[in-house]
């Protein structure tokens, strides 16, 4: 006996494997519900991740800034208290909030002899002349001032409503106070040294 192929009639129906996903009437190929939920909650989660990372970049980034130009501010200003009580040539009052002197040499806003103030008046770190004060540091919850035998402490704290807040202190000692055997007015107590 030979053996010859099949022949398949076109008319007949061919076996056909079961039907793949997808496949529904006229062959048509295309995703389920569950598919289609899956993928959109899957990119929900996704975009709610980036969001809330861009949020949160975008909060630290505000904060640094506001930090910064707080830190900016402060330090401005205790820069300019330091230049004024460091020429002072004598120091004629002293608070807990401020800080009274005479200036010892003239600049472009002050005059020779002039009596300065640095206060704290309603968050507002002031340099008060003549009897008109003038913004030197705003937002400030602290403006402290303690005079140990003539050597300045000044400790200043600004904050923003937002929270942001940034303290400050420095020493100054004043160059121009009469000399004195315990001040460290580098008058006879110091040298230099030499190697």
């Amino acid at each position: 006996m030979t053996n010859y192929p099949e022949i398949q009639n076109p008319k007949s129906p061919s076996p056909s494997p079961s039907p793949s996903r997808g496949e529904g009437w006229g062959g048509d190929r295309g995703f389920t519900l569950i598919e289609i939920i899956v993928v959109i909650v899957i990119l929900s989660i996704v975009s709610v991740i980036t969001i809330k990372f861009l949020v949160d970049s975008l909060r630290v980034y505000t904060m640094t800034v506001n930090q910064k130009s707080l830190f900016d501010e402060g330090k401005l200003a205790l820069e300019q208290m330091c230049r004024g009580i460091r020429d002072a040539n004598s120091i004629t009052g002293v608070t807990a909030t401020s800080i009274t002197f005479v200036r010892d040499n003239a600049t472009a806003n002050d005059a020779v002899g002039e009596t300065i103030s640095y206060q704290l008046n309603a968050g507002v770190v002031q340099k008060v002349k003549a009897g008109n004060g003038y913004a030197m540091a705003r937002n400030a919850t602290t403006f402290a001032v303690t005079n140990a035998t003539n050597e300045i402490l000044l400790q200043l704290t600004l904050q923003l409503a937002s929270g942001e807040n940034v303290t400050l202190q420095t020493k100054i000692y004043p160059k121009n106070l009469a000399k004195s055997l315990t001040y460290k007015s580098f008058y006879s107590n110091w040298m230099e040294a030499y190697q």
